[in-house]
């Protein structure tokens, strides 16, 4: 299978348009297109489409390895002009027999490129030897060529539980599902923005570091008081300023009664286990994504009642239901959409 055929059955078989790979890799939907139809005279150069292959195939959970190796069999180094697009003749190679053949005289030709060459070299002599400025010297060294390749994208994985758990968490707004989330895949960056939310509970609201993967916490706390965020490998916890209540509002201490603590989210009613990789998008009834990824193997996850599973791999995915014994989505390979 040729490295552009098999982009196109990975993306497929996950569910995703190529606009969807565009928004998740900011690559131009042109260029994945052109990748998936191994079209390289769309590419731009051959450094760039090597580059654009690997992210594209590390987004769809490939190897990139076979895929670049195929790609390097297909347009060769020696090749590379090839992905600029067809050259365009120069009338420098036009034949003599070519200029004929439009009515010129050849020794006419030959007379005036000669003529046009030699005023040429006398111009250039004559700026390099009395208009051309001298080049001026300066102690500070001239900066670096940048680097045309890319960098490579890092991706870490985010662990987060919370108390009470069936908490939702959000990462740049982007919906995780709910706790516990286990491992989920995202693009290391130090300045993230974790947001978590229960009802009845203070948010957490909090910037974390993801230049490396990391195990969180949430401690959920009841209204009027600060959630706080632990690290679980290095124990450290942070909070979140609580909402204060102006002096003049506060009742007074002997008459205000005690607030009652909201009783916890029960356990979700359906529970999905990942036997396996498998890219899977769940829906609540109103269409809202409460989870979209490929969780890693033995992953687990709860919703409540009425969303909606669509899944890529369903041999590799197991529902179960009020704490019924959980069972295969179908088969594996198979493309599956259904409703619990």
């Amino acid at each position: 299978m040729s490295f552009g055929a098999a982009l196109k059955q990975a993306r497929e078989t996950q569910g995703l348009t190529t606009q969807d790979v565009a928004l998740r890799t900011k690559i131009r939907g042109d260029y994945l297109r052109a990748l998936e139809e191994g079209n390289t005279s769309l590419l731009p150069e051959r450094t760039f489409a090597r580059s654009y292959l690997q992210r594209y195939a590390r987004e769809l959970n490939l190897d990139p390895a076979p895929l670049l190796a195929e790609f390097d069999r297909s347009v060769p180094a020696e090749a590379s002009q090839a992905l600029r697009g067809p050259a365009v003749r120069s009338a420098a190679t036009a034949t003599p027999a070519a200029a004929r053949a439009g009515g010129l005289n050849p020794a006419l030709i030959t007379g005036v490129v000669t003529a046009l060459i030699v005023l040429g070299a006398g111009g250039y002599y004559a700026y390099s030897a009395f208009l051309k400025p001298a080049p001026v010297t300066t102690g500070t060294p001239a900066p670096a060529a940048a680097d045309p390749t890319p960098a490579p994208v890092v991706t870490v994985r985010l662990s987060v539980s919370s108390v009470p758990s069936g908490a939702q968490v959000y990462l740049d707004n982007r919906d995780l599902g709910v706790t516990p989330v286990r491992s989920f895949p995202v693009d290391a960056r130090r300045n993230a923005q974790l947001r978590v939310e229960f009802a009845g509970r203070t948010p957490l609201k909090q910037t974390v570091d993801l230049s490396r993967s990391r195990n969180l916490r949430a401690q959920l706390n009841p209204s009027g008081k600060a959630s706080t965020l632990t690290d679980l490998v290095t124990k450290q916890t942070t909070g979140t300023p609580a909402a204060t209540t102006p002096a003049s509002a506060k009742p007074a201490a002997t008459s205000a009664p005690k607030a009652t603590t909201p009783a916890a989210k029960p356990a979700q009613p359906v529970t999905v286990t990942f036997a396996g990789a498998s890219w899977t998008r769940v829906t609540d009834s109103s269409g809202r994504v409460l989870y979209e990824g490929t969780p890693p193997a033995g992953s687990v996850k709860g919703f409540p009642k009425g969303v909606t599973i669509r899944t890529g791999n369903a041999g590799a995915v197991k529902v179960s239901v009020n704490g019924a014994a959980p069972a295969s989505l179908g088969q594996a390979g198979q493309v599956v959409t259904r409703q619990f």
